[in-house]
């Protein structure tokens, strides 16, 4: 990339560079995206920036070159969100964030594509997920008892759809005014509505007690503050409620693999250790997440 090209964080999956002459963000995606499934991921963006949704506003093209997707973006300027950080990390953000994810989840019912290219969750094919395969035998297990678990709800549009998949802190954007920009579409799937949810919830209690150290009462503020905010562009169905503790056992094990496949065994510092062991200890011992077996005392 030429110096005028900043490189930002692209996760474990991707390059994203921001281009300095034209005030735009180019992602470069590897192998696993193919063109038509980074179309159908910007198609659902712009939907949302039509609708009002604050996400970075997309080129509607992509170029494709020797198996590498190269998308652009609207450079968004703010900060990401700290939860170190009191202007960023209080009740009235949580509301918007939660307020954030009902719009969405709402518009994802509208949303209609004549031929899915994204992951989807189905009964016959529940590893939306795509890490099944590269599971321990004793992981694999308990995945697909959760993933069983899912079977006995009905799908419906007020449970189900086009989500972002990966929506937590480190994907949201505060801008100068106060406002939530949602970024990193790039998971996006057909999958439960619960699953958002439990993941907000699960990095910023994960964050908080890192940072912040008092968890006694974060769940109750937090969560009270997004379900008010969700609830008030969306309906937040029984099933959503009653899902959230499986997507946030499901996210244990997503992370475990995820940092056992990405991290260097060999050089592992002291608190990648600790999650490890931490991530397999819960997972073994199935205990819910922060203690929280029912959401709906929130409610």
């Amino acid at each position: 990339m030429r110096k005028s090209h900043i490189r930002l964080d692209g996760g474990f999956h991707n390059e994203v560079y921001y281009i300095e002459e034209k005030d735009k963000v180019v992602r470069v995606s590897n192998a696993r995206k193919t063109k038509e499934m980074v179309l159908q991921e910007i198609e659902w963006m712009n939907f949302l920036y039509e609708q009002e949704v604050a996400v970075p506003k997309p080129e509607m093209h992509v170029e494709d070159e020797n198996g590498q997707v190269r998308t652009y973006f609207e450079y968004v300027k703010g900060d990401m969100m700290d939860v170190k950080n009191v202007l960023h990390w209080n009740e009235e953000v949580f509301e918007q964030w939660g307020k954030t994810l009902g719009k969405m989840h709402a518009l994802s019912k509208i949303f209609k594509v004549v031929k899915i290219h994204r992951p989807i969750w189905t009964v016959e094919n529940t590893d939306v997920f795509g890490i099944r395969a590269n599971l321990s035998s004793w992981l694999k297990e308990l995945y697909d008892r959760l993933m069983q678990n899912l079977c006995e709800f009905d799908s419906t549009e007020s449970t189900f759809g086009l989500i972002h998949n990966d929506f937590h802190q480190g994907n949201l954007i505060i801008t100068k005014d106060g406002t939530i920009t949602t970024i990193d579409f790039d998971d996006c799937a057909f999958n439960w509505h619960a699953q958002d949810i439990a993941v907000a919830f699960y990095h910023a209690y994960w964050q908080h007690s890192s940072y912040n150290g008092e968890t006694k009462a974060f769940p109750k503020t937090f969560m009270n503050h997004f379900f008010t905010g969700y609830q008030s562009e969306s309906l937040l169905h029984e099933d959503i409620v009653k899902q959230i503790p499986i997507f946030l056992k499901i996210r244990e094990i997503f992370l475990y693999q995820l940092f056992n496949s990405k991290w260097d065994k060999n050089n592992l510092e002291e608190w990648q250790k600790y999650t490890l062991l931490d991530l397999e200890e819960k997972i073994k011992n199935n205990n819910p997440y922060a203690g929280i077996s029912d959401f709906s005392i929130y409610l």
